[in-house]
């Protein structure tokens, strides 16, 4: 809303929202990210958590954060990586009309969702990615959880559906992906 006038005839402005990010899709990323490793893990096709799993080895970590209902939704926020370094903060938004005919997607614990959804029959969207500022809510969020500096972050946005209900995932690309170990 670009104003509106009030009873004295005088126009009042609303305050600003802040620009919907620019979200690309997987074809644009040449064009913003330099980066061919980190490019490489956001074109992530399959399972993200595979490909984590399968890089980190012995060391690979699936850590829930949190898990409950919130604003009409259940919601999961998870950390992935070694169990050194983080690499991906994650968080699922399942709508309640959801939950309610796949009751089980509250019952998840420490399964990957994505692996927990593939033996299902689900199937998912194509990928969004934008890079955030540190200030946006998901990014700080993946920040202060993960005790990164504040930065930019690359979010890869998607949207699942089992057998017509449908959930939201949203995964933060954090600095250390795909590194194993902490530097000494």
């Amino acid at each position: 809303m670009a104003g509106s006038d009030d009873p004295r005839g005088n126009v009042t402005t609303a305050t600003a929202k802040p620009a919907a990010e620019l979200w690309l899709p997987a074809e644009a990323l040449d064009c913003y990210e330099g980066d061919a490793q980190l490019r490489s893990w956001l074109r992530t096709p399959g399972l993200l958590t595979e490909r984590v799993r399968t890089a980190s080895g012995a060391a690979f970590s699936l850590q829930v954060l949190a898990e409950g209902e919130h604003d009409g939704a259940h919601r999961r926020a998870i950390i992935l990586g070694t169990q050194a370094r983080p690499w991906i903060y994650a968080e699922t938004s399942i709508p309640d009309e959801t939950l309610a005919r796949h009751p089980w997607l509250a019952r998840m614990g420490e399964v990957s969702l994505g692996e927990t959804l593939a033996s299902h029959g689900a199937t998912r969207s194509a990928f969004a990615y934008a890079r955030l500022m540190p200030d946006a809510p998901l990014v700080a969020r993946a920040i202060a959880e993960t005790g990164q500096a504040a930065q930019p972050l690359w979010v890869r946005h998607s949207e699942f559906a089992v057998q017509g209900a449908t959930l939201t995932v949203q995964e933060v690309f954090l600095p250390a992906i795909g590194q194993a170990a902490r530097p000494t």
